[in-house]
């Protein structure tokens, strides 16, 4: 099972240290606790390969926010929720989900493959799964300031899991991060902080 802790800052600049594993407008308030705001220097940019093999980077987003999670296909259980999560709350902004690019990016490019992924999310084409290189997505977690390490399993047949940070990334229309919000939020309040930046 992965292991998540809390994030930790430096005073340099929001620096998340974490090692582990519709439609209308309903009426929620926006979540006052678990949403941190970015600085600049966590700058979203990645260069990996999406589930066709096509290569993408965070440009071919701009003009639309960008919800991004990190994770991975294997994961036994926090991963599927929080992709549950994206989807539900791409139902709850209805129309609204036009504007949004839903990104997933792989923390263990060497098993989530381009088929992996294209298997994996066979159940809602709106995310956008990517996976690439090991350097390649090594960068992309550190545009994001997130930590993922492998923790061996040696009684199992996977050979390891993937501790790594449980957020979801709030980034603007010209790509930058806005905001990081702890899992475990529910789709209503990520479909609330999706709107307002959607509006901005």
């Amino acid at each position: 099972m992965n292991r998540f802790l809390a994030p930790k800052f430096l005073a340099s600049g929001l620096f998340l240290f974490v090692a582990a594993c519709g439609g209308g407008e309903p009426d929620v308030a926006i979540p006052k606790e678990g949403v941190i705001a970015l600085s600049s220097q966590f700058t979203g940019e990645f260069d990996l390969v999406d589930k066709a093999g096509e290569t993408v980077a965070d440009e071919d987003f701009e003009g639309k926010v960008m919800l991004v999670y990190f994770g991975f296909t294997n994961c036994p259980d926090v991963c599927p929720g929080d992709i549950g999560v994206m989807s539900a709350a791409l139902n709850e902004l209805g129309d609204d989900a036009d504007e949004v690019a839903a990104i997933f990016i792989s923390v263990d490019p060497e098993r989530d493959t381009p088929q992996a992924l294209t298997d994996y999310f066979a159940f809602d084409q709106r995310i956008t799964p990517l996976t690439g290189s090991v350097e390649a997505a090594a960068s992309a977690r550190q545009a994001y300031k997130l930590i993922a390490q492998k923790e061996p399993l040696p009684d199992s047949a996977l050979g390891y899991t993937v501790n790594h940070g449980r957020f979801f990334y709030i980034n603007d229309r010209s790509g930058q991060p806005q905001h990081a919000i702890v899992g475990g939020i529910s789709p209503q309040e990520l479909a609330a902080l999706l709107r307002r930046e959607i509006r901005k």
